[in-house]
């Protein structure tokens, strides 16, 4: 007879099985399945793999027991993995995000500065010893950027973006500016031969060559330029040996890719040359977008600092099982720089020379760039883009392909091409300038291709055919930060270069874009080029504009996070401009009036007379420029600012000439 049930012994369960049913409370036992947040694919997607991002708080991890007191197994992974890579973060308090997907590598990223855009990455050492069944592998990383397979995978990129039907935008011609295709052309190149051949620059006499070019930061010391003394000896004979070690490594993988020329800035221009200069720095976009191979020293902040380097080496990490089973996992550092194909964001190589002004131009209008990072080498072209952790060619979103893709749509108008013009200067002005004159003439390039494309009147940084969308330009500061006025010209306060601060353009949505209508009408405009670069530097500039005016009270008051600025117009509530800067009150002979604060500037409150200019309207709703009588042009305004507000108080707005300096 049985006994009763009361009386029964319950079953011992396995450490297996009680491993399934109860997962870590913190970890989820790094298993994508299961968990409340756990995301599952539709029936309609292709990929029937669930994913599970989770957030965990460091100091909970680190109190964690250890595996050999009891711990969690899968815990100890993460925290081995942290110890090995992110020294210091058991004295941090920052969230740790792991991002799981089934039959994928693990993804672990710890916030804060000093960790900003890196990552571990967890992965089985191989498919058939992963420790649990949802762990997936990861594809092998050479352990220097030098090595044979490494040179392998940029020339097998090459070759498959060059002979792929598909790469239609690839081919220059299909591209180029039609000017670019006869007068882009380098004046010099550097002839790097064989290995027993005398390395010299050459003058290319007008003729055509394949070549690579060189797109490096020159960082503070001394650099190995080309002048008007030394030019000769440099035509003659460079031993390799007198190069610095990043220009050793171009020729290096120049020889590597079977070229034997390769353009680098700083010697195949004469730097001590204004006209030289001038000239060649002009030609600079056509000369890397008909370049054969772009070679990016990302990782590279001078000519010192080589990128044919050896690479951080994966960590073992013991495992074992419930069933004492040991197993070997992997762990690496890796950089958050792939493409996000749903938000058509493209690749973010990250290093020094992804925070230079002039090099933007160098990556977006290259045809194929090899970018040396830290941690991989990363490859893209105007159709596609691949890395050595993800080596199979996919069509995702790229810098080099921005432009393209923008003019490709000009059946549509012109938008598009406006929309990658604002993108692109979004990106710009975050960028560092060694020489703050060079704003203009480092966007030069690009601005070629931009007027190439829409024949439109390029007026220091926004365009005719544009102008009521570019002038709406709007400083993005961070919080609490105050930024100054320029102590010297630069440019005039219409436009976005006249401050070193990053700016953005307010993107409408496709029912505000169809209503959005210029209020504004350009009379005429006038520019002082500073050189020989039309679209370079300039000494002066002004536009003469008709539209609606008002004149308004602003007001300034310091709050929480800085100084504010408000207009109060009659018939309505106060309305909070986007200042352009920090701005300030001077005396001129009509009385008080607001400009933009110079450097060290003391601020204060104050409660001044300005002129609001509406540009443009939306439905009800209209934008506009906040402007200052001008202190240096009598009888011309200056920008202050930006404004938004609903159209019905400004009724009594008169239509108005003004004249913007």
């Amino acid at each position: 007879m049985p006994l009763p049930k009361s009386l029964r012994q319950p079953k011992k369960q396995s450490l297996a099985q009680s491993t399934r049913r109860k997962p870590c409370r913190l970890c989820h036992n790094l298993n994508p399945r299961g968990h409340p947040n756990s995301n599952h694919p539709t029936e309609s997607s292709k990929d029937d793999a669930a994913s599970l991002t989770l957030v965990l708080d460091a100091l909970s991890l680190q109190r964690t027991r250890a595996p050999t007191d009891g711990g969690c197994r899968f815990c100890g992974v993460l925290i081995h993995a942290l110890d090995h890579f992110f020294e210091g973060w058991r004295e941090c308090r920052e969230r740790i995000t792991v991002d799981i997907r089934e039959k994928r590598s693990i993804k672990v990223e710890l916030d804060g500065e000093k960790w900003k855009s890196e990552l571990i990455e967890i992965y089985a050492g191989s498919a058939a010893r992963s420790p649990w069944p949802t762990l997936g592998t990861a594809h092998h990383i050479p352990s220097n950027s030098g090595s044979d397979d490494t040179f392998d995978f940029a020339r097998r990129c090459i070759q498959d973006c060059i002979t792929n039907p598909k790469h239609t935008a690839c081919k220059s011609s299909s591209y180029l500016p039609r000017s670019s295709l006869s007068s882009h052309h380098p004046k010099r190149l550097l002839d790097v031969g064989r290995v027993t051949s005398p390395i010299h620059l050459i003058d290319t006499s007008g003729k055509t060559f394949q070549y690579a070019t060189l797109s490096h930061c020159w960082g503070s010391g001394p650099v190995l330029t080309a002048t008007k003394s030394n030019w000769r000896k440099l035509a003659s004979n460079i031993p390799f040996e007198r190069l610095p070690p990043l220009f050793q490594d171009a020729v290096i993988i120049t020889r590597q890719l079977g070229l034997r020329y390769i353009w680098i800035d700083s010697l195949c221009i004469i730097q001590d040359s204004t006209r030289d200069w001038e000239t060649e720095s002009a030609k600079m976009g056509g000369i890397y977008s008909q370049s054969y191979v772009t070679i990016s020293a990302t990782q590279s902040g001078d000519g010192n600092s080589k990128c044919l380097v050896d690479r951080q080496m994966p960590v073992r990490i013991d495992y074992q099982n419930t069933n004492g089973k040991e197993f070997a996992l992997r762990a690496r550092k890796i950089v958050d720089h792939h493409p996000d194909v749903d938000s058509s964001t493209p690749a973010k190589p990250i290093g020094p020379l992804a925070t230079r002004a002039w090099v933007l131009q160098e990556h977006a209008l290259s045809t194929r760039v090899l970018h040396y990072t830290s941690t991989e080498l990363l490859f893209e072209c105007k159709t596609s883009y691949r890395c050595e952790c993800l080596p199979s060619r996919k069509a995702y979103p790229t810098t080099p392909a921005l432009i393209p893709k923008a003019i490709a749509k000009r059946g549509e108008g012109d938008e598009a091409i406006w929309d990658a013009w604002h993108r692109i200067v979004e990106m710009y002005s975050k960028r560092n300038l060694t020489v703050p004159s060079d704003m203009l003439p480092a966007l030069s390039g690009i601005a070629s291709h931009i007027k190439d494309a829409t024949r439109s009147n390029y007026l220091a940084g926004i365009w005719k055919d544009n102008i009521a969308s570019d002038l709406l330009w709007f400083a993005n500061m961070p919080g609490g930060s105050t930024v100054q006025a320029l102590s010297t010209y630069r440019a005039p306060t219409f436009s976005w270069a006249s401050l070193h601060v990053p700016v953005s353009y307010y993107t409408p949505d496709p029912d505000e874009r169809a209503s959005f209508k210029s209020t504004i009408t350009l009379v005429s405009s006038h520019t002082s080029n500073a050189g020989l670069n039309h679209l370079g530097g300039v000494t002066n500039a002004s536009i003469k504009v008709r539209g609606d005016c008002l004149t308004a009270l602003l007001s300034s008051s310091q709050g929480e996070t800085g100084w504010e600025y408000t207009l109060l117009v009659k018939g309505t509530s106060s309305i909070r401009i986007s200042h352009d800067c920090a701005l300030s009150v001077a005396n001129a002979s009509t009385g008080e009036i607001v400009r933009r604060a110079g450097p060290g500037e003391d601020l204060s409150a104050f409660k001044v007379d300005v002129l609001c200019l509406s540009v443009a309207r939306y439905d009800s709703w209209m934008s506009g420029l906040v402007l200052g009588k001008s202190q240096r042009t009598d009888g011309a305004w200056e920008r202050l600012g930006t404004f938004s507000a609903g159209y019905e108080g400004f009724g009594n707005a008169k239509a108005t000439e003004v004249t913007i300096v």
